[in-house]
């Protein structure tokens, strides 16, 4: 059996709404922070217009940016979203 490791970041919330996602740092001082989620994720996409291109450790799992444009005749245009992958 081989056993496959996805390499992923980080990627926190803080209760400080100047600085609320955190890069990889797990200890910073004078907040308290959590593994952000997929929702946290994007809502930090709409507030700055930019997404994450890595693999990101959320709450729910390791996650990864998906985006995916349909044919003409489908009932959706393009869906955007951070998708669970592990």
């Amino acid at each position: 059996m081989t056993i496959q490791t996805i390499e992923a970041k980080k990627v926190f919330v803080t209760d400080n709404q100047a600085q609320w996602i955190v890069f990889e740092e797990e200890m910073q001082a004078g907040f308290n922070y959590q593994l952000a989620s997929i929702e946290n994720l994007h809502d930090y996409l709409t507030a700055s217009g930019e997404y994450f291109t890595y693999n990101i450790e959320t709450a729910e799992g390791v996650v990864k940016w998906h985006e995916e444009q349909f044919p003409e005749e489908s009932p959706f245009d393009y869906i955007c979203e951070y998708r669970v992958i592990i």
